[in-house]
């Protein structure tokens, strides 16, 4: 069974004849029959967001792809909080005044994409080089809808526009950024050495049948229990985006690792 917050890579990797209903569902998705797009979008976005990429109610394309499974729609999940309450597409919407602002960062994501990394952390270190008033310009093979609430708490605002056949987004550093309290600032550049990965305090197992929000109730969990400047390992099957986007707002350092298909495992220290 299908359901909101799954990523459209674990969707692929467990049907791949839904690739025809999900290109047959939007026009949008036509860019999925692309190889290295199929290779680097999906596993960092959730059929939530992908089908607000593509015009449509999220719970409407979970409904079309579980019928295309031979599942009735009263049987399909529905959206939970979490997932109703992720950003909203850029796209389309009135230019700012601030984009002529200055550029403080201009990064392309998709060399690291199309090399198999994960660009979260380079895109965090390239905010901190942003001051305010500037701007921050992202060129991305897609519009990065998870990225919009992490930036928004650290004092951004954003924009999206469609260049040719990729996306530029433009994040804009108010120049009176949100106050934070000194226990809840935005995450330092985690700098974890070797005997730090392989001598964690505790270890959590996330398992592919896990439905959110369990997979984060439980890092969470294990979070708690620990004293600060302890570390926890967590072994996950996909990108927490979610879950990464707390431990910003909590300034809990990390550091993520990108080991292959269903194998990400990421380092937390406690705060």
């Amino acid at each position: 069974m299908i359901h909101p917050e799954m990523r459209v890579s674990e969707v692929l990797q467990r049907y791949p004849a839904l690739l025809d209903e999900l290109i047959a569902a939007s026009p949008a998705f036509a860019k999925l029959k692309n190889p290295l797009l199929r290779r680097t979008m999906p596993r960092l976005v959730s059929l939530a967001q992908a089908a607000r990429m593509g015009g449509l109610e999220p719970q409407e394309l979970v409904n079309r792809l579980n019928q295309a499974l031979g599942l009735a729609a009263n049987q399909t999940p529905q959206s939970s909080p979490e997932s109703l309450s992720e950003a909203q597409s850029k796209l389309g919407t009135p230019s700012p005044t601030w984009l002529q602002a200055t550029i403080g960062f201009h990064l392309d994501v998709r060399p690291i994409l199309e090399a198999g990394g994960e660009p979260f952390q380079a895109i965090m270190e390239a905010a901190r080089e942003v001051l305010p008033g500037q701007r921050l310009v992202l060129e991305a093979p897609f519009e990065p809808l998870p990225l919009y609430r992490v930036m928004s708490k650290k004092g951004f605002e954003a924009w999206c526009e469609r260049i040719d056949e990729h996306y530029r987004v433009h994040f804009y550093r108010t120049p009176h950024p949100p106050q934070t309290t000194p226990a809840q600032g935005p995450s330092e550049p985690a700098q974890f050495n070797h005997d730090d990965w392989n001598r964690p305090d505790a270890v959590v197992q996330i398992e592919a049948q896990w439905e959110p929000p369990l997979p984060m109730q439980a890092v969470l969990e294990a979070l708690s229990k620990l004293t600060p400047g302890q570390r926890l390992l967590v072994h996950h099957v996909r990108r927490p985006v979610h879950l990464l986007a707390r431990l910003e707002q909590e300034g809990m350092p990390y550091e993520l690792r990108d080991l292959g298909p269903n194998r990400v495992d990421l380092l937390i220290e406690k705060r």
